[in-house]
């Protein structure tokens, strides 16, 4: 099974580029899941109903989730209704789920998203205890998991990865946009990478205008951020699973033009 993993979605920019590609990507490189990170795909921070819907139509099966996920209200009352849109599974008290569980091709694929704890706010519940309950819980209600782990921290994200290799197939970071070159099939075949990037205009810092960026951050006053301009372009990676050896067999990095 072929899965694909689109790093944050950063606004417009990001979910025109995905509806005009990536039908067309999917096919291309024989996807048969794809797995997007929409917390910022409502502008720059948060959610919305709108672009969750425009993401499903562009080809996406599932929309995880993070830090920025429930900021818009509005998101509150869909991301209840729709399985498939989560938020981090390890948020004490909120609406939605941190988890669903779809059938590809027969498979029943749990698909997780989790936060991490580390230089990262709002500062949630372990995400060790709240995986750990997950897999106990739902155990033999799935044939293997994957999971978006959001975090600053690369530590934190590769501590988890090895906590459950070999338990979880598939598990990639998102949250700082910057695409890392460690991808790699850990001892046990799970298939990890620290961050797999983002979706959004290219000529910006982290799909942010680079001027509203410098105002904020020489002034430290609560200035808009605007969104970059530029081409968009979309950071993913592609996992190849095997399903009698049960583990990942190859990592592919790629990107949506």
């Amino acid at each position: 099974m072929r899965i694909l993993a689109i790093g944050d979605v950063t606004g417009a920019g990001g979910v025109k580029l995905l509806r005009e590609k990536l039908w067309s990507f999917r096919r291309a490189k024989g996807v048969d899941l794809c797995i997007v990170n929409a917390e910022n795909a409502g502008f720059i921070t948060g959610a919305s109903p709108e672009a969750a819907e425009a993401l499903f139509s562009a080809g996406a099966d599932v929309l995880t989730g993070g830090n920025h996920t429930l900021r818009n209200r509005a998101v509150w009352s869909y991301i209840d209704d729709e399985p498939r849109m989560l938020r981090p599974i390890n948020f004490p008290d909120a609406p939605g789920s941190g988890y669903c569980v779809i059938d590809i091709g027969g498979y029943r694929v749990m698909v997780i998203s989790v936060m991490g704890t580390v230089h990262i706010e709002p500062t949630l519940d372990s995400p060790f205890g709240a995986i750990d309950r997950l897999l106990e819980r739902e155990a033999g209600k799935y044939d293997f998991a994957i999971m978006d782990i959001h975090a600053e921290a690369t530590g934190e994200k590769l501590a988890i990865a090895h906590a459950y290799d070999g338990k979880i197939a598939v598990i990639f970071g998102t949250h700082t946009h910057v695409p890392t070159a460690d991808m790699q099939i850990l001892p046990l075949g799970t298939g990890y990478v620290t961050d797999v990037g983002m979706c959004g205009e290219s000529d910006g810092i982290l799909g942010m205008s680079p001027e509203s960026v410098v105002a904020r951050m020489k002034s430290r006053l609560p200035l808009r951020l605007e969104a970059a301009e530029g081409k968009p372009c979309a950071d993913c990676v592609l996992f190849d699973y095997d399903l009698t050896k049960l583990r990942v067999v190859r990592i592919e990095r790629s990107h949506i033009k």
